[in-house]
């Protein structure tokens, strides 16, 4: 169980970086904080649809939601077009 923790660890802590570098390369600074704003915003309505509906889902059905957010987004990655 720590060995998984340290991993997971290890995994944040190079992603956080390796995020905030490709993000000043890519997105110019005058628009960052608006762009990042807008990309939160359906994020934070998924989070909140689930909250809202999570006696109905219970914990696995709040687990597919994630689920299925992490493959739309893996699909989004690998085909952008």
């Amino acid at each position: 169980l720590a060995a998984a923790f340290f991993a997971f660890e290890l995994c944040v802590g190079l992603y956080f970086p390796s995020v905030g570098t490709l993000r000043s390369k890519y997105v110019p600074d005058s628009h960052r904080s608006v762009i990042m704003n807008l990309f939160g915003i359906p994020l934070n309505a998924l989070v909140v649809g689930c909250f809202l509906s999570i006696k109905r889902l219970g914990v696995t059905g709040a687990l597919t939601v994630a689920t299925g957010a992490l493959a739309v987004a893996a699909a989004a990655a690998v085909f952008p077009n």
